[in-house]
């Protein structure tokens, strides 16, 4: 279906996801909003691997979801090419969403592959409240092509700098690691990958 990790999904009416002891608050998310994260995992033959997101930090549920069952999708790319936070109702006391504008800047300006994910990618495709002042910006770096070190070095110093934290997945053909961790050990580092950690040479 072309569809990624950290890419949002919305769940066609009256399907179902299939997991093992369905939390309540589960249950309840998705009586608000019908959208769930593509995960990493292995799902079996026309099934995907998603996450239920709850109200809190702590609140994630692995599921997996029909195929058939997407009505439609959203990238963090997507998110970032729309550009809504500018205007967004609040943007002036949530540091994430000040971030973000900052991030946009310089990644437009090196053409870079990104969106942004977590809380503030969920809110943005939503409109679901997920944003506090204390939330992080997480964002994904695609890696279709090698970046060199000196503009990732660059990335880094900049979000450094934010007004909230920012961790920034770089993610490559074999899986996802932070930024931060590649640039400590870009020869070897761990790799999030569909078959769970592994210490590999990050692959472009």
């Amino acid at each position: 279906m072309g569809l990624r990790v950290h890419d949002l999904v919305e769940i066609a009416d009256g399907s179902e996801l299939f997991s093992i002891s369905t939390p309540g608050w589960a249950t309840r998310a998705l009586g608000g909003s019908r959208t769930v994260v593509v995960t990493r995992g292995q799902a079996p033959q026309g099934f995907l691997c998603v996450g239920i997101r709850g109200p809190t930090r702590g609140e994630r549920h692995a599921a997996f979801l029909r195929e058939q069952d997407v009505k439609s999708w959203r990238t963090p790319e997507s998110l970032a090419a729309k550009k809504n936070w500018s205007g967004y109702p609040g943007i002036t006391r949530l540091p994430a969403l000040q971030s973000l504008a900052l991030l946009a800047d310089y990644a437009e300006q090196e053409h870079l592959d990104w969106g942004p994910v977590g809380s503030v990618g969920y809110e943005l495709a939503t409109g679901v409240p997920t944003v506090c002042a204390q939330s992080d910006l997480d964002v994904v770096l695609r890696c279709s092509v090698r970046l060199d070190f000196r503009r990732l070095k660059a990335l880094q110093q900049l979000t450094s700098g934010a007004p909230a934290r920012v961790d920034v997945i770089l993610e490559g053909p074999l899986g996802g690691v932070p930024l931060c961790e590649f640039l400590r050990s870009p020869e070897r580092c761990l790799i999030k990958t569909s078959l769970g950690p592994r210490m590999n040479v990050f692959r472009w």
